[in-house]
């Protein structure tokens, strides 16, 4: 006797559909997640080597960083040229691109480096070489921002106040390329003592933050940074 063939009714492959997709739906979160998760990891490893290049060049100049020149062209402005100056000491263009941004990275040429508009962003008003060596004026190395996550390469030279930050930091942008923007409500930073981490973004702005005092170490309007609202949403 022949055996016969038994095949799906068609509620029974609906049922299985919906099952598929219930499970999709449960696992799907956990995976954007950590991939998330993942390439946070990533951009904070490239703050850290980047943080060593700008460490290695300061110990090559008595513990100093590029200080502005009086009167030279804006594309001569150290805080807009950083990625080309600190090259020889990183190596690696790819270090300039956070891999959650939809940025491109850029060549590896005079005119690329100063075309460079962030990942990330020199907190040179804080750390800049012409008041001195870094351990001069930072008594809080551990907690003072060299590097963070922006879209802008320079902070801050300008009208120091909160609505200035805000700008610098870019954002006041609501894009996946801007800032802390990239890695939902949390930013990445480097210090001055070296060292990376990730802090969630009302820890990473600082404010309220009196001027020269940590993470900032600026001379802020007024003498302090007044907190105001971040303009983007919650993610």
């Amino acid at each position: 006797m022949p055996r016969r063939c038994r095949c799906f009714t068609l509620i029974e492959l609906l049922t299985t559909i919906a099952v598929i997709a219930i499970l999709v739906s449960m696992l799907a979160p956990a995976a954007l997640k950590a991939r998330a998760k993942a390439m946070q990891v990533q951009c904070v490893g490239n703050l850290r080597q980047l943080d060593l290049a700008f460490l290695q060049y300061s110990g090559d100049w008595r513990g100093r960083l590029p200080p502005y020149v009086t009167n030279a062209p804006t594309n001569d402005h150290p805080g807009l040229n950083w990625a080309g100056w600190s090259y020889p000491y990183y190596h690696d263009i790819r270090l300039l691109l956070c891999p959650s941004s939809v940025g491109k990275v850029p060549e590896a040429t005079p005119a690329g480096f100063r075309n460079y508009d962030g990942s990330y962003a020199w907190n040179y008003d804080g750390t800049q070489g012409n008041r001195g060596p870094l351990s001069s004026h930072i008594l809080q190395p551990s907690d003072a921002y060299l590097l963070c996550d922006s879209g802008d390469p320079c902070i801050i030279y300008g009208a120091n106040t909160w609505e200035n930050l805000m700008e610098e930091l870019d954002l006041d942008w609501d894009s996946r390329s801007e800032g802390a923007n990239r890695h939902l409500n949390r930013a990445n930073c480097a210090f001055v003592d070296g060292h990376a981490a990730t802090r969630n973004l009302s820890d990473f702005i600082g404010a309220p933050c009196r001027e020269y005092e940590a993470p900032w170490c600026m001379d802020w309007k007024d003498g302090i940074l007044e907190p105001g609202i971040v303009p983007f949403p919650n993610r």
